[in-house]
């Protein structure tokens, strides 16, 4: 599963650089176009502050989001994680573009808009998504190899996604004093502090804080599942053994850790014949 999430990683990097090399080519057009807003204009009369932070957060957001899945969804959904790679890969296009410019570089036209190859990477991947999403209900949604539920293990698992969350959320109020302090201090040696600035930034970090802790917290409950889901299969197994019921059978599922496992109860199931 580390492979694939590598995979997609790799994809992504080529894909930004493959658009970031086409803007370079594209800004010695002439309709070459410095887009100051975030889709179709949006935000462009805004400050350059207010743009960079929003659009940084988003990104920051999706990008967890996108890791998440990506590692969670089922081998069978490759194209559908294509899909997802290459819509993360569009929006940094854009974002760093923001960052390093401040607006993104557009150059392709189509009537009153004007596009980049990072809008395209956007808008093939979303398609992709929404047909896959179609397509594969029945892995995305009801997943014949998992468990009928995520909690075997209660209190262990709830244990080590707290566990998970207060390491992100402490990371967090770490990243988020420095962030204050330096934005602070931007404000005062620009002479332009304002409060409501440092408390729409406070408000803003703290919901999308919550936000992702929460998040956190539930891909927590769900990776925690990878590892209690086999010792509770195992121990089922075991205790189907004692009570001497015919063949029983021990597998485990996609994604689960401990797949050494099954060779275990092999051996102990042959052990057991071997005896008889």
């Amino acid at each position: 599963m580390g492979r694939v999430v590598l995979k997609n990683i790799v994809l992504f990097c080529i894909l930004v650089f493959i658009d970031q090399v086409s803007k370079k080519w594209g800004s010695g057009l002439s309709t070459f176009h410095l887009n100051h807003g975030i889709m179709f204009g949006m935000l462009k009369d805004s400050s350059l502050f207010l743009r960079l932070t929003t659009l940084a957060s988003i990104f920051g957001f999706l990008f967890s989001v996108y890791l998440i899945l990506v590692y969670l969804l089922s081998s069978q959904l490759k194209v559908m994680k294509l899909g997802m790679t290459l819509l993360i890969s569009g929006i940094f296009g854009n974002v760093l573009d923001k960052i390093i410019l401040g607006a993104s570089v557009d150059f392709i036209p189509l009537g009153p808009f004007s596009f980049n190859i990072a809008d395209v990477f956007q808008w093939v991947g979303a398609g992709i998504i929404l047909f896959k999403v179609f397509r594969k209900e029945d892995v995305i949604w009801y997943p014949g190899n998992k468990r009928g539920r995520v909690l075997v293990f209660r209190k262990e698992q709830f244990r080590f996604a707290a566990k998970l969350t207060l390491a992100v959320l402490c990371s967090s109020l770490i990243f988020g004093i420095f962030c204050f302090s330096f934005v602070q201090a931007v404000l005062f040696e620009n002479r332009v502090f304002n409060s409501q600035y440092l408390w729409h930034f406070s408000i803003s970090y703290t919901f999308l804080t919550l936000i992702f802790g929460t998040i956190v917290f539930l891909s927590g409950l769900i990776l925690s599942h990878k590892t209690a889901g086999p010792i509770y299969a195992f121990i089922n197994y075991l205790n189907d053994l004692i009570a001497g019921k015919e063949n029983p059978k021990f597998k485990l599922r996609e994604g689960d850790n401990y797949l050494e496992l099954e060779k275990v109860a092999a051996q102990v199931e042959g052990h057991l014949k071997a005896k008889q």
